[in-house]
């Protein structure tokens, strides 16, 4: 039991780890579906 604290950081850091990839996946979508909408724009002029 006197290794919990260390679980515990371990177990938070692969968290934040989880939530920043998710957060920068949701950001790459994002900019990728704005420049699909902009080639959409492009190919109908």
């Amino acid at each position: 039991m006197d290794n919990l604290g260390f679980l515990f950081a371990a177990n938070a850091f692969v968290w934040a780890g989880v939530i920043f990839y998710l957060v920068s996946l949701k950001r790459r979508n994002h900019e990728l579906e704005r420049d699909v909408e902009l080639l959409k724009y492009v190919m109908d002029k």
